[in-house]
């Protein structure tokens, strides 16, 4: 059973401290300067006091007050000082400390960041200054503020933040909206302005004060702002058009200085009209009349505001709170029927006059019918529609009639059907009523009428009919639990009434639609689980009554559908290819889809029903896309059921849904293609052939027939056409080949021409009929020479054909093993607790000392600083304090590096060697050593680029420079933690697969060839005969209760069996932790333990002939071991005769040695004679090995004799086998595999792994490299592909996936050694641009992957391409995070023992480094050359002035 690794917390969905804390989630605390929740290991500043906050114990820090906790923005150039009141703020450094206001984002506008220095308070807090007043964002428009962000920042991070308002009372240009605001404003009357420091601006003027204002005051506003309402309290004032007049409204509020110099109105008409207006003073109030108007409008619309202002000083308004605006409208366009005219509001003043809508002013009639609104009624009422036309017999329906001028009143009006009334239910005057039918006896058919008043009727020219409908059957008569079937009842008058009801069981049909007269459809409602397979009653309700049906209508829920099985699961953009879906209930769905969910716009494909079991769909059509695939969430849409809606998101195991490109097929040359007729085959080139779609989905049709496709590959599908030229089907002269795909894609690629071969001449005739005569002479002469040869040789060919024989049987039977194992699933290798198991990893410094000094366990770096006895060790601890100040001199390393590389005798060993102490000594200065990194690439690179002998894609190729070697160091040190949370996972599984997938079968001990492996070189090339057995393991000194079963192979050798006991019961310690194979002796009991069986159980041997207790040590090489000419096999459990089930046991050595006399010589003979028949009276511990045997004089072997590869004797063809027959083992391992290759792959070639993002220092890197492609106008994009391939790929995960052993501590054997060997070439084919082409001859290395790694180049240029596009690092985030990396690692290596053997590079190179420095005028300037003599004279003991 899989296991799945699940991460039990996520801090990031706390936003605040609160919250964060608050949640007591173990895992989770406020990172106080990043202001964020995490665990402590995203905390970049975690291990001083309040920087990061457990929920045990500790308060979060908050600002308390901020003081004054608002202002008025200012118009100069001044800044005002806040006080800022922070609890439990962490110590920060005061030169650190930093007020950073930050507007928030509004539309695209970007945020703006203001920044100021913050000083500390001695109660707590900091103190900030604002902003400059014109740095501050202008604020938006209708707003009088605006509202910004206040952070107190340490190192460039948030440590605590809050709201801060700045707001400006000025932009309010009216007293009610001034004094109204949520800020301390004031209105100024006789300036007319809103102001917050009304002292200053205001001096000796009326005020009234904002609401928010602090104190009392005689003028609180809004109330007493002078301001205009409207009489008569409407809020507008109606005047019809072409209407002259003038308008009054009423003041309220006003000062005697308003009206001193008279008021004027202005209306917002035509060009705009200034008048004068007449003020009558009152108490409390003030009437205001503006003169005499004209209001008029031309365009035909119903009315028109128009806006309007109380002008007093010329141009200052009044408020208008309650915006009073005049509305002009004209009654001819509001009503266009006499209803309609009188149904509108009174105080419009329209009514109907000469067959129009107007005022009365503008009545022309001659006879002065003037019908006022409300008070009237129109004297030709008219029925235009009726709706339902039908309805059933016991009445209820509610019948809609449309008409005109039908009266203004429910009351003034009644509704006839036949002779008896229609109750109105709901009148709309005058055009529209609902009416409830009576009921009727019989089916009839009668008139409707509208009575109006008594006075007008309408003409009964509308007939309402009364039937009686009927249910005769319902299709489909099931459907899923879940509901949602469209359900269809067929019968008669199915579209009378009103109003449908219908029922299935209790539960009501939903969605009922009338489809004609004949048919009613509804939706079904989920049912309950007791429903299920039960036949439910469906009836059927028409208004009030309750239909009848010609037989029992029933319907039956069946359980919701289920699926099981999709194949496949890829499609191409265009869609139609055929989805197979297996499952249960299927019949059940009346039309199912698949389905591309999408909350705006689903995508759905049609499917067909083929059983209960079986359901057949077209993937649906995608809209276009760049990638080179798409997973996207599916579903299928099943009536009812919500859960199949989205599998992908509802259902883990069905996974997400691939779309690729369509397939693309290339015309033919010309639009014309010849086609011999001798030819069998067409061949259509194109690309992307078979990514996603299967054979069975192309059809190639010629003119009016089709052909026959054979095979697809990737860019070629080739088909057998008719043997003829068939008939084109647009009349041209030759049949014109479309392409197929599916059901939607098609493609013509031309014309396709029969061409029937040459004839041959009468001369060439003749010619090859005397040929023919001569051959069949020699075909005779030839004949009775072998009749005569084969007389000679029969016994010969006698004895060949039975070897022969013997030889086709042992092919055969090889390949259908081979074959039977290439289709055996991999569940056991998955569940033979491969994802049980812990992973051992190295710690940092173990693993950057085995990729740094591979090979060496103690290096001098990891120990204390040795020094040798002539030297003072304080003096040399003094040299290297220089010795580091003067590497840390970029001028004087790069020098340093360049004349250790430009010498000869600096070898390839020491390039790697002083590029690996540089890494180490510069360990604790990351940001340094990158920048020395990047100084020696460019270097690199530019000789690459320039030189004529030098090619650019072979940089970074080979370790020949210190740059590269820096390279590989540089990943390693940033890389660990990516490797131990995310890529570390998928390789160890694949180790694992590997080693367990080599144990399933036959190992060679010597030779370490193996029966399933992925190299050809370490392939078992003959048949071995082995069986898989159990053997119990008993813990002797822990638990001598228990076994351990351990499956092993007859086969095996003693050690291989120790070995896979010892994997079994140390499987989750590592490697260093366990004893090792070769200091214990495997032990054989003869029969079960007593300690292990029951009281009252009997011990019995496992043999009859057994008589006592005994047991038997094990050796790979005893006296007992077999002869064969000169070489000794090694002992296996077959050598033994150790049974199946057997009880083991794994003891210390016993140093004990036994004379050769103890053990006659023929006791030693296991040739004929199991263990188990041998009962040697002993009551100890036997041992074969124990006897003086000189075993180094002969060679010893396992499974493969060395010389079994050479040329066989005569008479051995039977026994051996072509080698080449078992190649397709390969196939077995490497399907067996497949998966955990690509999980490693995917992981590694994915820009976000299980909320693992990017390391920053590959994009870091990628950035860098793709800078000197521009730099060096390189326009080769396969150029810059190499750059990234050689320096991540080859120089870092080639090497770990190579060497697991260097990231986990494990044990890695050849063969496994010789597996990963062939996955490591496999990743690095796939990161190159060059098109591998493979033939027979071709390394089966090579070709066991073929067909995956374009799938994988994919990946590869999907992975290169999403790191591109990511945004830039920036230098902070950058320096931020290898100053991180140094903290945390700045106690790993001894950084004085990595510059003292530097130091010895300096002592061996010195005259040529003092040249260099002499030579370099920038090292003349910093006077290097000085530096390194002071260096030298302080290790050797000497001072220097």
């Amino acid at each position: 059973m899989p296991v799945t690794k699940l991460q039990v917390h996520d801090c990031s969905q706390y936003t605040t401290c609160y919250d964060c804390l608050g949640a007591k989630d173990p895992y989770c605390g406020w990172c106080s300067f990043e202001d964020k929740c995490s665990p402590t290991t995203d905390c970049q500043i975690k291990d001083q006091s309040m920087r990061w906050l457990s929920y045990s114990g500790q308060q979060c820090t908050n600002i308390t007050q901020v003081v004054p906790s608002k202002i008025q923005k200012g118009r100069g150039i001044t800044t005002q000082e806040l006080k800022v009141s922070i609890a439990y703020l962490p110590p920060i450094d005061e030169n650190e400390l930093k007020c950073v206001f930050t507007s928030y984002e509004i539309g695209n506008k970007r945020p703006v960041v203001l920044k100021t220095q913050g000083k500390p308070l001695l109660q707590g807090g900091v103190r900030c200054d604002t902003p400059m007043p014109n740095k501050l964002p202008p604020i938006p428009t209708g707003k009088d503020h605006i509202v910004m962000k206040l952070s107190i920042q340490s190192k460039e991070k948030d440590v605590v933040s809050t709201n801060f308002t700045f707001f400006d009372c000025s932009l309010h240009d009216s007293c009610t909206r001034c004094t109204l605001s949520d800020f301390p404003c004031t209105w100024c009357v006789q300036s007319h302005i809103c102001t917050y420091e009304p002292d200053q601006e205001c001096q000796g003027q009326k005020l009234v004060t904002g609401s928010q204002r602090p104190g009392k005051t005689l003028a609180p506003g809004p109330k007493s702002c002078p301001r205009i309402e409207i009489v008569n309290s409407l809020e507008k004032i109606l005047v019809a058009s072409n209407t002259k007049t003038d308008i009054s409204v009423k003041a309220v509020n006003l000062y005697d200085f308003q009206t001193l110099n008279g008021i004027k109105c202005f209306f917002n008409i035509k060009d705009g009209y200034t008048v004068s207006a007449q003020v009558v003073q009152h108490a409390d109030s003030t009437d205001i009349t503006c003169g005499e108007v004209l209001f008029d409008y031309i365009p035909d619309i119903k009315s028109q505001n128009v806006p309007f202002e109380i002008l007093w000083d010329t141009d200052k308004p009044l408020d208008n709170p309650s915006n009073i605006q005049v509305m002009m409208y004209k009654c001819e366009i509001m009503a266009k029927s006499c209803g309609e005219c009188l149904a509108l509001d009174e105080q419009y003043l329209c009514g109907w006059c000469d067959n129009r809508c107007s005022t009365q002013k503008w009545c022309n009639d001659k006879n002065n019918r003037w019908l006022p609104a409300k008070t009237s009624i129109c004297p030709n009422p008219k029925i235009i529609k009726i709706s339902p036309e039908s309805g059933p017999l016991s009445g209820g329906t509610h019948l809609t009639i449309t008409g005109q001028d039908m009266g203004q009143n429910k009351k003034d009006i009644t509704v006839e059907i036949g002779n008896q009334i229609c109750k109105i239910i709901d009148f709309k005057a005058p055009k529209e009523l609902v009416c409830e039918t009576p009921s009727f006896n019989s089916e009839t058919r009668v008139q409707v009428y509208i009575n109006v008043r008594n006075q007008y009727k309408t003409s009964g020219l509308h007939f309402f009919k009364y039937v009686d409908p009927l249910i005769s059957n319902i299709y489909p008569s099931k459907g899923p639990l879940s509901g949602g079937t469209r359900v269809t009842l067929s019968g008669d008058n199915m579209d009378a009434g009103s109003k449908a009801i219908i029922t299935i069981g209790t539960l009501q049909c939903i969605d009922i639609e009338r489809k004609s007269d004949k048919e009613l459809a509804c939706t079904t409602t989920e049912a309950t689980n007791e429903m299920v397979e039960q036949l439910s009653r469906v009836s059927v309700t028409i208004d009030n009554q309750l239909v009848e049906t010609t037989t029992d209508i029933d319907y039956k829920y069946v359980a919701d559908p289920t699926i099981n099985a999709i194949d496949p699961k890829k499609s191409v953009r265009e869609g139609g290819l055929t989805i197979t879906i297996y499952g249960e209930n299927f019949d059940s769905v009346l039309k199912p889809t698949m389905i591309f969910p999408d909350d705006e716009n689903p995508i759905e494909g049609s499917c067909e029903v083929r059983s209960s079991t079986k359901m057949v769909c077209l993937s649906p059509k995608l809209q276009s896309f760049d990638e080179p695939y798409e997973e996207i969430s599916y579903g299928f849409k099943m009536d009812g059921v919500k859960e199949l809606y989205n599998l992908t998101e509802n259902f883990i195991d069905y996974g997400s849904f691939k779309v690729f490109p369509n397939p693309i097929l290339k015309e033919f040359p010309n639009g014309m293609e010849s086609h011999q007729t001798k030819n069998q085959y067409l061949t259509i080139n194109g690309h992307n052939l078979n990514v996603a779609v299967q054979k069975s989905e192309w059809k190639v049709q010629i003119g009016r027939e089709f052909c026959n496709v054979t095979s697809v590959a990737e860019t070629q599908l080739t088909c057998t056409p008719p043997k003829t030229e068939p008939p084109s089907l647009n009349g041209k002269e030759h049949p014109e080949v479309v392409v197929f795909v599916g059901a939607n894609f098609s493609s013509s690629i031309g014309l396709l021409q029969y061409e029937e071969p040459d004839g041959l001449s009468l001369p060439a005739i003749i010619g090859i009929s005397v040929g023919a005569a001569i051959l069949v002479v020699f075909v005779i002469i030839f004949c009775i020479a072998y009749l005569v040869k084969s007389q000679r040789s029969d016994d010969m060919m006698k004895k060949m054909r039975i070897q022969m024989d013997s030889l086709e049987s042992r092919v055969a039977n090889e390949c259908k093993e081979a074959f039977a194992e290439l289709q055996t699933d991999m569940t056991e290798l998955t569940s033979d607790h491969v994802g049980q198991i812990s992973i051992p990893f190295w710690d940092y410094r173990t693993f950057c000392m085995k990729v740094l000094f591979p090979g060496q366990e103690d290096h001098v770096v990891v120990r204390e600083l040795q020094v040798d006895i002539r030297h003072n060790k304080e003096d040399i601890e003094r040299g290297l304090q220089l010795f580091f100040q003067l590497i840390s001199n970029k001028t004087f390393l790069l020098i340093f590096i360049r004349t250790l590389e430009s010498n000869r005798n600096f070898q390839l060993k020491d390039r790697v060697n002083v590029a690996s102490l540089i890494s180490v000594a510069l360990q604790t200065k990351m940001e340094y050593a990158t920048d020395i990194l990047k100084t020696l690439l460019a270097d690199l690179i530019e000789k690459s680029v320039e030189g004529q002998k030098n090619h650019p894609k072979l940089l970074l190729r080979r370790n020949e420079s210190v740059a590269e070697k820096m390279l590989t160091n540089w990943f390693t040190f940033l890389l660990y933690r990516f490797m131990k949370e995310c890529a570390g996972e998928p390789l160890f599984m694949l180790y694992q697969a590997i080693k367990q997938q080599v144990s399933k079968g036959p190992v060679d001990a010597i030779t370490s060839e193996a029966r399933y492996s992925l190299s050809e070189d370490k392939l078992i090339r003959q048949q071995i005969q082995y069986k898989v057995m159990m053997v119990h393991v008993v813990d002797v000194d822990s638990f001598p209760q228990q076994t351990h079963p351990v499956k092993v192979l007859d086969c095996d050798t003693i050690s291989q069996v120790k070995e896979k006991i010892l994997d079994a019961i140390y499987k989750n310690a590592p490697f260093s932790s366990r004893p090792l194979k070769e200091n214990l002796d495997l032990v054989l009991f003869d029969h079960k333990p007593e300690w292990l069986c029951p009281p009252n159980e009997k011990v019995q041997s496992y043999l009859p002939s057994h008589k006592d207790t005994h047991r038997l040590v094990l050796h790979d090489e005893d006296a007992t071991s077999k002869m064969d000419s000169d070489c000794r096999r090694l002992n296996s459990l077959a050598h033994y005769k150790v049974p199946d089930g057997a009880y083991v046991a794994l003891e210390a050595k016993n140093t004990i040695t036994y004379n050769s006399s103890i053990i006659s010589e023929k006791s030693l003979k296991y040739d004929n004679m199991s263990f188990y028949n041998r009962s040697p009276s002993l009551n100890r511990t036997t041992s074969p090995n124990s006897i003086n045997i000189d075993v180094d004089s002969v060679k010893s072997y396992h499974l493969v004799r060395q010389h079994d590869s050479d040329v066989q004797k005569e008479g051995d063809r039977g026994s051996k086998m072509v080698a080449e027959i078992y190649l397709p083992r390969l196939l077995v391992t490497k399907g067996t595999l497949q998966s955990f290759v690509d999980d490693l792959f995917e992981r590694i070639f994915s820009t976000a792994n299980r909320s693992n993002v990017l390391p920053l220092a590959i994009k870091y890197m990628f950035d860098f490299l793709d800078d000197q492609a521009l730099l060096h106008n390189i326009q080769d994009n396969e150029t810059v592909h190499t750059w990234k391939s050689n320096s991540l790929p080859l120089r870092f995960w080639v090497n770990v996936m190579k060497n697991p052993n260097f990231v986990f501590d494990i044990y890695k054997s050849n063969i496994v050694d010789s597996c990963l060997s062939v996955v490591a070439q496999t990743f690095m084919d796939s990161c190159s641009v060059h098109e591998h082409v493979l033939g027979k001859d071709s390394p089966s290395s090579k070709l066991l992957y073929a067909k995956d790694i374009p799938k994988y180049k994919q990946w590869v240029d999907r992975y290169y391409q999403d790191i591109k596009m990511m945004p830039a690092i920036s230098d902070q985030d950058m320096t931020a995070m290898l100053t991180e990396e140094s903290r945390l690692h700045n106690q790993e290596f001894n950084t004085n023992a990595a510059l003292y053997e530097l130091y010895k590079y300096v002592n061996k190179y010195y005259p040529e480094l003092k040249d260099s420095l002499e030579d370099d005028e920038f090292a003349r300037r910093s006077k290097l050359r000085y530096k390194l003599e002071k260096v030298r004279a302080t290790m050797d003991g000497d001072a220097v002035c």
